[in-house]
């Protein structure tokens, strides 16, 4: 069954080794097994490509130029240009101008884009591995985000029937603490989800450094200070 994966991933790759470095700088065998078929032939083969009428960009990051490390089966690689698929919920890699490749989620243990780190986990909604983002570690509990995509339909004109406008492609988070490997629950971004997480004694602390520096416990950067503050009174 690798095997026939593999001759998948090679067929929809081939025309590529030519022109691309990652190829030449890893070796063909990891740039098969990590670097699967183009986007735009995923799309035509499961048919999931949204409207091209709708407004918005599907990225998580409006520039491709993100230096992102791929970890990949305990190797690390570079790719100079990639991206987040929200809609998708997919890392997408760009060879050149014209070519996208979806990065094989088989065997990826974690992607990492400048501070940020995604590993895949088990949804609990849809019951299927999706990529989430570290925020923080409080203790033996993780903070994640989980980026998803909604299509706001346009509305209609009452007498016509006829959409006003177009629809829209809206980015959406969510927040969950992880405990364990697997044990995921959605959560409230909330003052009280982060205090009932740490010690007692440093409650207090922690609630008079959000008001001295003006942090809000519901704004996830916010958050990642306060918490990196609170790990840090314990180093």
């Amino acid at each position: 069954m690798k095997k026939g994966i593999c001759l998948l991933m090679l067929v929809c790759s081939l025309k590529m080794f030519s022109q691309d470095g990652f190829s030449m700088a890893y070796g063909q065998n990891d740039y098969i097994q990590l670097v699967g078929m183009s986007s735009q032939d995923y799309n035509k083969a499961v048919r999931n490509n949204f409207d091209n009428k709708v407004k918005g960009s599907a990225y998580l990051y409006p520039s491709w130029s993100n230096n992102a490390k791929v970890y990949f089966e305990q190797k690390e690689y570079a790719f100079p240009n990639l991206n987040y698929n929200v809609y998708a919920e997919r890392f997408e890699a760009k060879m050149d101008k014209d070519s996208v490749f979806i990065i094989n989620p088989k065997g990826v243990d974690k992607v990492v884009l400048g501070n940020k780190v995604f590993k895949r986990h088990l949804d609990p909604e849809f019951q299927r591995n999706s990529y989430f983002e570290e925020l923080s570690r409080l203790n033996d509990v993780v903070l994640l985000r989980k980026y998803y995509a909604e299509i706001q339909e346009a509305g209609l004109n009452p007498l016509t029937k006829v959409p006003m406008g177009a629809s829209k492609l809206l980015q959406k988070e969510k927040f969950y603490t992880l405990k364990g490997k697997e044990d995921l629950k959605v959560v409230k971004l909330k003052k009280s989800l982060i205090l009932n997480l740490v010690d007692d004694d440093n409650v207090k602390i922690l609630k008079t450094y959000a008001k001295e520096h003006g942090l809000s416990f519901r704004n996830p950067e916010d958050v990642i200070q306060i918490v990196t503050y609170y790990n840090s009174l314990g180093a």
